[in-house]
């Protein structure tokens, strides 16, 4: 009774000595696109963390004279004088001044670009374009 029984373990575990190393292939492929999930969305944060700074550096420098609020290459530059920390390709500065309901002028500076995904799928996932904008009154 005894060697039918360990016979009957042997066999059952022969047909089943592959099982594991596809479960673990499996479970791999799963945690590899999960992590390179997550270094996307680390590249995508970073670089709408330099675009929120750019629009905010290109708004400051607009708002300290009312001159400085009409030079949109001077708000350009300002904007993108630290572009080397983010990966962006081609980024865009846009301006416009306006007043707001008390009176005071005040200037607004957009800045967008587009990164590239690691994970790539066509149709589903490609480039995100990040933006942010940024207002400030302008010194009289």
């Amino acid at each position: 009774m005894k060697d039918s029984l360990t016979a009957k373990l042997r066999s059952e575990a022969s047909s089943e000595s592959g099982q594991g190393l596809v479960e673990s292939g499996l479970v791999f492929g799963v945690l590899m696109v999960i992590v390179l999930a997550l270094i996307d969305f680390a590249f995508i944060f970073q670089a709408y963390i330099g675009v929120v700074n750019a629009a905010d550096v290109g708004a400051a420098y607009g708002a300290s004279s009312p001159s400085a609020a009409a030079n949109q290459a001077g708000i350009s530059s300002a904007a993108l004088a630290d572009q080397s920390n983010w990966s962006c390709a081609s980024p865009i500065v846009t301006s416009s001044t306006a007043t707001d309901a008390y009176g005071y002028s005040q200037v607004q500076v957009t800045v967008r670009c587009q990164v590239s995904n690691l994970i790539a799928i066509q149709g589903v996932i490609g480039n995100v374009q990040v933006s942010s904008t940024a207002v400030r009154r302008v010194l009289q």
